[in-house]
């Protein structure tokens, strides 16, 4: 048995086991409002629900399910995430589905020349009616016995700069993929996770907890995503299927979805597109240490892609899997922390 001492793991832990101390301690105090007599003093119920809850999460979290001859779908695996998990599920045993938005270049390419057993490279623009339409014929077509158990919205876009410099027609895109693109494959599968009572992952961020300065076209499709999934989440419990939320930190510098060159690219387009007198108001001077900050910030995350694909993982093969994974480095996982639970200045006076 592999308990999971990772920081996300200790994290649920805790939290699971601080709810269930208060909850041992307001317990107590019922009984000796009805009962007369405290079974137990306040710090000794806290305590024993604490370790109680603590023990009970570490436990069910070694509690796991095979993915042999299941079926996951996953999208965006023309590389980053995807493009591992795809390998990483297929050697677990699962049949993998790997969505790519070039199926004829780069990653994809490089998945089917490696002539893998059970790993299907498939077509799949998620902002396309009918290549989602079209991929939907072709996995269902090719699905083991045991079905489709998983579903894998990895495919996203990212774009930053302050909310009066991106045009509108970006900030539409970034919608259409990040948000509009995830509900049309899960509205287009559902179907055959309904069927296995399997699980929906859904890829968000630490941005879609917190937010950032400069980052509003893409931190309002990662909420729109952690809205998505809690709703789809409620609705999906009558039928026994898992809806599952992986908000990574800061791995920008493990995709390589933003580097110097790109950024600087970027930004010298976002420039040009900035109405004159906006340009005025912000000057160029600010402008430029905005992108530099921008390019600090990718370069100063983590290489490491295994706590990611660690988290996307555990939502497919946990027995009972968590509402939410966070794979964060510390001082993130802290910022969101703050940000969820105690005022707002506070997060603002540190974090902004």
């Amino acid at each position: 048995i592999k308990m999971d001492f990772s920081l996300d793991g200790v994290y649920r832990a805790i939290t699971k086991g601080i709810q269930l101390g208060v909850t041992a301690v307001l317990t107590s105090w019922v009984c000796d409002i009805f009962l007369g007599g405290m079974p137990l003093s306040n710090s000794s119920a806290f305590m024993f629900g604490t370790l109680l809850g603590m023990s009970a999460t570490f436990y069910s979290d070694t509690l796991k399910m095979s993915l042999q001859d299941r079926a996951v779908l996953i999208t965006g695996c023309d590389s980053g995430f995807g493009y591992a998990l795809a390998l990483r599920l297929r050697s677990m045993g699962a049949v993998v589905f790997a969505g790519c938005l070039k199926s004829q270049e780069g990653g994809a390419n490089d998945l089917r020349e490696k002539n893998l057993k059970n790993l299907h490279v498939v077509q799949m623009d998620i902002t396309s009616d009918e290549e989602v339409s079209a991929a939907l014929e072709y996995v269902t077509a090719h699905l083991p016995p045991k079905g489709l158990w998983g579903i894998v919205n990895n495919a996203g876009w990212s774009t930053f700069g302050h909310v009066e410099w991106v045009p509108i027609s970006v900030c539409k895109k970034s919608l259409e993929v990040n948000v509009w693109g995830m509900m049309r494959v899960i509205r287009a599968f559902l179907p055959l996770i309904r069927n296995s009572k399997g699980r929906i992952v859904n890829m968000s961020s630490g941005m879609g907890r917190r937010c950032a300065p400069g980052r509003a076209s893409y931190c309002i499709t990662k909420y729109g995503v952690e809205a998505l999934s809690d709703c789809l989440r409620f609705e999906m419990r009558r039928w026994d299927v898992n809806v599952v939320i992986v908000e990574p930190g800061n791995f920008v510098n493990a995709t390589g979805v933003f580097t110097p060159d790109s950024i600087r690219r970027d930004a010298a387009a976002l420039w040009g597109k900035i109405p004159e007198d906006i340009q005025q108001t912000y000057t160029k001077e600010f402008f430029d240490g905005y992108v530099e900050n921008m390019i600090k910030y990718s370069t100063l995350g983590t290489t490491d892609k295994e706590p990611v694909l660690d988290a996307l993982t555990k939502a497919l093969v946990h027995m009972y899997p968590h509402p939410r994974y966070q794979p964060m480095e510390l001082y993130f996982k802290l910022s969101v922390w703050v940000n969820t639970h105690l005022p707002e200045w506070v997060f603002e006076v540190f974090f902004t």
